[in-house]
């Protein structure tokens, strides 16, 4: 019985050990819990957004054809409007006005010619008409006579009616003249001038190499074209487009305010307003559909380039300098709402507290909290 008695003992001894090193185990696994303080801020409720900068653009090019003599500028300067960016050689187009200008004098004089004929013509005309008259007057029972006199006085009316050669040559002057202002017109359009203030973002030509005459542009809501002459970029505007859902569309309107995040240069709570709200939708393959929104940003920033990823809210509400705490360290019981508080004593107090407006990140404490005080998250008996 005694031996059985120590067995026994020994038995409940060891368990109450192997017990308590698991006890012990437990208890070094660290409880993982996470702190915040209580700081004040803006709380901005609104629809959010994938986003993508888009500079204010705009492809420069010549508006006619020729050969590459000079080019003034290079990337990343910064030019004023009215600047001289680039320059064509002129030898084909002042050619183009010697040869407008010599069509013009020709056509001025087949003008005169015609109407010098005119009046020879007109006179002898009626030089016959008067002579058909002196016979006729003669002979007047002559109806031969007659018959000729009121044919010449026809063909003398009919000169004087028709007009038709000054009339052709008159335009033939008018269109040499329109040829000759026009080739004017092109010898200006040799120089390629700066439309804005602003910075040269790319230039494809050298000189030397021929280019062909198109339009410049300004593309407000994508990245340059790669076949403009040169692109010039307004640093005082930039622009930002989204897509907004079909049911998020009727929150957004032009002018609400909106706020940009743009993680690869760490800008966040850009303020723009919203300037395009488009009516058109696109439908992709899914049939989703989405309509596009246009932005613009308050003040330009250089970091900012074009065609940079941002993520966008279109505000709702807005509430400025008020105390936020994270909505992970409220927690509700019996219908309110608690956080634990780190006291001086390092012991998380339980504190009831009345939050107010929240964007699902963050809440606004109205009562219960002081800025700067500690709030714990996670890992505390609630």
């Amino acid at each position: 019985m005694k031996k059985k008695a120590i067995a026994i003992i020994l038995s409940c001894s060891l368990g109450m050990s192997l017990l308590a090193g698991c006890t012990k185990e437990a208890e070094a696994v660290p409880v993982k819990t996470t702190e915040q303080k209580v700081v004040k801020g803006n709380l901005e409720v609104g629809l959010g957004a994938d986003g993508r900068i888009s500079r204010s653009i705009t492809n420069l090019n010549f508006e006619v054809s020729g050969t590459v003599k000079k080019i003034n500028v290079a990337v990343g300067q910064p030019v004023k409007a009215g600047d001289i960016l680039a320059e064509l050689d002129d030898t084909d187009l002042q050619l183009a006005v010697t040869q407008a200008q010599n069509t013009l004098s020709k056509a001025e004089a087949n003008h005169t010619d015609a109407v010098n004929q005119r009046e020879i013509n007109q006179m002898e005309s009626k030089i016959k008409v008067d002579e058909a008259k002196t016979k006729w007057d003669e002979k007047p029972d002559d109806a031969s006579l007659k018959a000729a006199y009121e044919l010449e006085q026809k063909k003398y009316q009919n000169l004087v009616n028709n007009n038709s050669t000054i009339q052709n040559a008159k335009l033939s002057v008018e269109e040499a003249k329109n040829k000759l202002q026009e080739a004017k017109n092109n010898l200006n359009k040799i120089y390629l001038k700066a439309p804005i203030d602003g910075e040269i973002m790319n230039l494809i030509y050298k000189v030397g190499e021929v280019v062909t005459g198109s339009q410049s542009g300004t593309n407000n809501n994508s990245a340059s074209s790669g076949s403009a002459f040169m692109t010039i970029v307004d640093p005082s505007v930039i622009y930002v487009k989204a897509t907004a859902t079909e049911t998020d569309i009727s929150g957004i309107e032009i002018a609400q305010q909106m706020r940009v995040a743009i993680d690869s240069v760490s800008l966040e709570n850009v303020a723009g307003e919203v300037v395009s709200v488009s009516d058109t939708p696109s439908i992709d393959s899914s049939g989703v559909v989405t309509y596009e929104v246009a932005g613009k940003l308050a003040e330009p920033n250089e970091m900012i380039k074009d065609g940079m990823t941002s993520f966008i809210t279109f505000l709702k509400k807005e509430k400025t300098d008020v105390l936020l705490v994270p909505n992970k360290a409220i927690f509700v019981e019996d219908g309110k709402q608690y956080v634990n508080v780190k006291t001086s004593a390092e012991e998380p107090e339980k504190r009831a507290i009345t939050g107010g407006l929240t964007n699902g990140i963050q809440t606004e404490v109205v009562e219960g909290l002081k800025e700067g005080e500690t709030v714990v998250i996670g890992g505390v008996q609630k």
